[in-house]
């Protein structure tokens, strides 16, 4: 049985929503994987998928994991779960991370079995 039925990983690199999707589904992390190399694509599916988890990609042009975040506030819309992905984390980024109360944590890219084990 899968941990979520609904699962987005939103993240400009096409490799990395498949090596995301791939684990998620070996590992029974989730139902249904929705994939976006853009943010505003995810945030228009939002409502149609409704998904209950979010790994989402911090620097992805031409906008950011952030804008998604905000972008979805500014629709009245909060994420219920969601999983910061990055290639390196900045102080920053873990400070500004702490601003989001739907923001789980973030995890250092590639997501692995390991990696969503440690998240069931």
């Amino acid at each position: 049985m899968s941990s979520y039925k609904n699962v987005f990983v939103v993240d400009d690199d096409p490799t990395n929503n498949m090596i995301c999707r791939k684990m998620i589904e070996k590992t029974n992390f989730g139902e249904k994987v929705y994939t976006f190399t853009e943010a505003s694509d995810a945030v228009q599916s939002w409502d149609e998928v409704n998904p209950e988890l979010v790994f989402l990609d911090i620097n992805m042009p031409p906008s950011t994991g952030w804008d998604f975040l905000d972008q979805l506030s500014e629709k009245g819309t909060k994420a219920p779960k969601v999983y910061m992905l990055s290639a390196e984390v900045t102080v920053d980024d873990r400070k500004r991370a702490e601003q989001y109360n739907e923001v789980e944590g973030i995890i250092i890219k590639p997501l692995t079995p390991a990696k969503l084990s440690e998240l069931k």
